[in-house]
């Protein structure tokens, strides 16, 4: 099944994406900020004992600079990426295929 996720990348490193499901393939991620220059952090998380943190790109980038990543990134169940910008105002979409 097709989703599509968006909204704000909070500052604080909350803005979470997790697979609840047996697995996530996201093939389309959108970045952008059109008012600020901004430093947009992505991050991968997998959930093994201890958790396993996979830093994908930090990216300094002008403002109206957007980013379009177009890579695979497949989650399984309690997996998660992680979106960080240091300036309010930086939007995200995500175009993803649950597998159940």
């Amino acid at each position: 099944m097709e989703v599509v996720y968006q909204g704000n990348v909070a500052t604080d490193g909350s803005t979470k994406i997790f697979c609840t499901t047996s697995s996530l393939n996201i093939t389309n991620i959108i970045i952008n900020n059109f008012t600020s220059n901004y430093v947009f952090n992505f991050n991968r998380f997998k959930n093994d004992e201890p958790l396993v943190t996979v830093p994908i790109y930090e990216l300094s980038l002008n403002a109206g600079d957007s980013i379009q990543d177009t890579n695979s990134y497949i989650l399984y169940t309690f997996n998660y990426i992680q979106f960080i910008s240091d300036v309010p105002g930086t939007t995200y979409y995500i175009k993803a295929t649950l597998e159940t």
